[in-house]
């Protein structure tokens, strides 16, 4: 009966168990001594960051970006740690009461020495349970030396395939995977001095394990660029594991983003339609959006990101006005009627089919005085038809940036306007056009996380924000734009375990192809299922901790604006374990879970097996905290 109970507690919490990989025998783990995790912070050790201030982290400047996209999007705290500006202090690296800071540190830094660099202060958090995590790095210290287990010795070159070497949970996940040859290049040979080879090409260790101490683990890997660690299935697997057993345990996401598609549809509102040879159709109405667009999106669940502009550049008046109030009939001879779009997207989103997020305030640009302008007596079939007119976020008609003070001013129109016509919040920004600035002082990201946005969007690739850092997601998930007159092929797009498909197109595409929408969604498997924009960026944005406790909890924090999207949906997380935590629970009978101030549920320690815990976290902005500890 008791067994009976536990179960039908255990359904009726919404705790079951994900499939995920088998777990068999392993080398030795870490001790544990007391049911308490390590804390859920990683600090990044990087050589430099190409931003002088430390804001900015961007694909094609910052080799790291691939690293730090992974954090975000695992929902991993991090911070940055840079050598070029920064010493290792006991501030750092230690909290008030003594604790480590950071449960493991991703040294992805490779220089050849480290003077002055305080390395005894990293050694004496590894000391004290901060684990390691060496990337690509010759770790040339004595003090990483000792760490690690390892000394370097010299690069070499080979194409032999990878062998798998001590059976461990971190090479476990590719064990039977049959690895290709490396191309040919240079490697970093090292020579174990206490280290355990996990993984090898010939006489060369490529992944190796020691444990400095009972609570700390220190992994290096020859991986062949950080990238790798984004783009290849197998390193993917081995990083992610390596960072789960330097930590103890992960906190995810239960997304399946591989089958996961982001809608975007941009133009709501622009003014442009109306005006431009190249780009005129009649801006979308109430009626066509009720009959085509809101029935088959709620047919499938989905919801589409609305990009809205709310500036109507006016050639009559020289003013930017209201779209909402524009009925008239262009020089084309078609009814444009805007105060019908308005409600167009009022509908939908009241149907629970779409959000409203923002496409920056007019989609043109904020000097359309200056030479070669005026803008607005030029000649639409001349200067004014010019593509460089019609991008808000950088100046390509004249070969110059958007100012960053300008760029705010834009961005904060159009929270303002998008709040008071539709009573939203945008959390999202993406570019007209596809132009936007990219150096530090003017860099569009930057500017749009400044001015409280969640996520920059530049067509086919984004940057998460916060109030304190912009970074870039390249690499990590697919995008497309999509149009009426073309065919959509998602088996082309490669999916992400990480980040969404995503499928921008516009309001145009509606316009000319009435039944546009229904079109696209059918050739969409049924198998895929959407994530709205708040909803990402929410999940992007939770905080988790997990601060001292007797048992095993963790807090999340939902703060708005960011995590709206929670305040009326509830949301759900994998947690991950280690071997040594896993050995932990089957170390007693049964444990109790309980989620915030609710009763705790008793379970038998077998129920929770060898695999991830699967666990929801209720509705409501603010803190919420999970909780798992032995059972008296």
């Amino acid at each position: 009966m008791r067994a009976r109970r536990a179960a039908e507690a255990f359904n009726r919490w919404s705790f079951w168990l994900a499939i995920s990989v088998s777990l068999g025998a392993s080398a030795a783990p870490p001790a544990h001594s007391s049911w308490s995790l390590k804390p859920y912070r990683v600090l990044l050790v990087v050589d430099r960051w190409a931003d002088p201030a430390s804001q900015v982290i961007v694909s094609d400047k910052d080799p790291f970006q691939p690293v730090a996209a992974l954090l975000k999007t695992w929902s991993v705290p991090f911070d940055i740690f840079r050598l070029d500006q920064q010493t290792f202090g006991a501030g750092n690296l230690f909290e008030r009461s003594g604790r480590v800071r950071y449960g493991a540190v991703v040294w992805l830094a490779d220089a050849s020495s480290y003077p002055n660099k305080n390395m005894a202060g990293l050694a004496d958090a590894v000391a004290a349970g901060t684990s390691l995590v060496a990337v690509a790095s010759r770790f040339q210290d004595p003090a990483l030396e000792q760490i690690l287990g390892l000394k370097f010795k010299e690069n070499y070159s080979a194409t032999d395939p990878l062998a798998i070497g001590s059976a461990h949970f971190i090479t476990r996940e590719v064990a039977e995977q049959k690895t290709a040859n490396w191309e040919f290049g240079a490697r970093l040979w090292v020579a174990p001095r206490g280290a355990q080879v996990l993984l090898g090409q010939g006489r060369h260790p490529v992944v190796t394990i020691h444990q400095p101490n009972p609570d700390t683990a220190a992994v290096w890997m020859a991986a062949p660029s950080f990238a790798a660690l984004r783009d290849s299935p197998y390193w993917r697997s081995i990083f992610f594991r390596a960072l789960v057993w330097g930590l103890g345990y992960a906190v995810m996401p239960d997304v399946d983003y591989a089958h996961r598609i982001l809608l975007m549809c941009d133009d709501w509102g622009a003014a442009d339609k109306s005006f431009l040879s190249y780009w005129r159709y009649q801006t979308v109405g109430e009626e066509l959006m009720r009959e085509k667009v809101i029935p088959p999106l709620a047919r499938r669940r989905a919801v589409v990101s609305a990009n809205v502009v709310t500036g109507f550049v006016d050639r009559k008046t020289h003013r930017v006005i209201s779209p909402w109030g524009q009925k008239f009939t262009d020089a084309y001879g078609v009814l444009q009627d805007y105060t019908s779009t308005q409600r167009a997207l009022k509908a939908a989103a009241a149907a629970g089919v779409l959000e409203i997020q923002s496409h920056g305030w007019t989609h043109m640009q904020p000097d359309l005085d200056s030479p070669p302008g005026p803008w607005w007596t030029a000649d639409l079939e001349g200067e004014a038809s010019a593509s460089g007119w019609y991008e808000e976020f950088e100046d390509t008609r004249r070969g110059a940036e958007a100012p960053a003070l300008s760029q705010l001013f834009i961005l904060k129109r159009s929270l303002d306007y998008l709040r008071e016509d539709f009573d939203a919040r945008p959390l999202s920004v993406i570019v007209g056009g596809g132009g936007w600035s990219k150096s530090y002082q003017n860099h569009s990201a930057r500017v749009a996380a400044q001015a409280g946005f969640g996520l920059f969007d530049i067509n086919e690739r984004y940057f998460y924000l916060d109030r304190d850092l912009a970074l870039d997601m390249a690499g990590i998930s697919t995008g497309k734009t999509h149009a009426y007159d073309r065919e959509l092929h998602l088996e082309q797009w490669p999916p992400h375990p990480d980040g969404p498909a995503v499928i921008i197109f516009h309001d145009r595409d509606i316009s000319l192809q009435h039944d546009f929408v229904e079109r696209m969604l059918a050739t969409i498997p049924i198998e895929m299922a959407f994530v709205t924009m708040n909803q990402y960026i929410g999940i992007l944005h939770v905080a988790i901790d997990a601060p001292p406790s007797e048992g095993w909890r963790l807090q999340f924090r939902f703060d708005d604006p960011y995590c709206a999207y929670f305040g009326k949906h509830s949301s759900s997380w994998r947690l991950v374990l280690a071997d040594p935590l896993l050995e932990k629970i089957r170390s007693v009978r049964a444990v109790t879970i309980a989620v915030d101030n609710q009763l705790p549920v008793r379970l038998n320690s077998a129920n929770l097996g060898r695999e991830p815990i699967v666990f929801e976290i209720p509705a409501g902005l603010g803190a919420h905290t999970w909780k798992l500890a032995p059972a008296q």
